[in-house]
């Protein structure tokens, strides 16, 4: 008896391990560093659900399967977190709601998300339109508006690109770089990495994020390193460091999973 159920237990996880395609995909990250003096704790929950079944791609990376294959999907965030500074415990939680429009009979791309805080008017909607120039290759124009508490509105604008490339060993490269001119402070925002895939489930990246009145002259930086592995084809593992973030000022560490049904 004991064995048998052992045996249907690892004939399941086993075709789980095996699934060449999903609909659904949760996410838990926890993150902790320094904000001043006061310590930081956030935990972020995640799901996201894709209008038809998401097709594993054979020849590429586990990470990118719903990108190159256009998958259109609806997501929501919730985040709550802690500060501690001398005894002095502070909460605060967040949500975010969203969805992406794309398919693979045409090359057009729609992105919308809409993000509240809990307890203050702060509100945010980033509404993206973009174009495939390649089966690989994708380009936005980025709209954020935003209103914070107790403060007019503002309008942002930039452009967004992700180029998933096939290297010559077999590998993959994928290169992200954003602009967006921060009007609020007169400066301009600029985001440039990449993720190097050796093989199918494990990725480094590097990214640098940095503000500035032109390119050259650096206002604000930061540097992130992250990682990611899928033991199996449904279940990630990642971990990142920022290091002077931009959300903390200090070094921000943060490890996860995802679960793909």
């Amino acid at each position: 008896m004991k064995r048998t159920l052992l045996a249907s237990l690892l004939s399941v996880v086993s075709v789980t391990a095996m699934a060449a395609s999903y609909q659904n995909e949760s996410s838990l990250n926890f993150s902790w560093g320094d904000v001043v003096q006061a310590d930081l704790q956030q935990w972020e929950f995640s799901h996201r659900y894709f209008l038809t079944p998401v097709q594993g791609n054979v020849a590429a990376p586990l990470a990118e399967s719903a990108f190159l294959s256009r998958n259109s999907n609806v997501f929501g965030d919730y985040v709550r977190g802690t500060q501690k500074e001398d005894g002095i415990k502070l909460s605060s939680s967040s949500w975010r709601l969203g969805g992406e429009y794309m398919d693979s009979s045409h090359d057009f791309y729609v992105g919308f998300e809409f993000e509240s805080i809990n307890r203050s008017s702060t509100k945010s909607a980033l509404t993206q339109l973009g174009y495939f120039f390649d089966s690989d290759w994708l380009v936005t124009f980025d709209i954020d508006h935003t209103r914070p508490d107790s403060a007019g509105t503002r309008t942002e604008f930039g452009f967004s690109t992700k180029k998933l490339m096939r290297l010559p060993t077999g590998d993959h490269l994928n290169v992200e770089a954003s602009y967006r001119d921060l009007r609020s402070t007169s400066r301009n925002a600029y985001s440039f990495g990449g993720d190097y895939y050796f093989g199918k489930e494990l990725s480094v990246g590097l990214f640098y994020d940095w503000t500035s009145k032109n390119i050259v002259s650096t206002a604000q930086d930061s540097f992130t390193v992250r990682g990611q592995w899928f033991p199996m084809n449904n279940l990630a593992v990642r971990a990142s460091v920022s290091f002077d973030s931009f959300e903390t000022g200090e070094d921000l560490y943060t490890v996860g999973a995802s679960y793909r049904f």
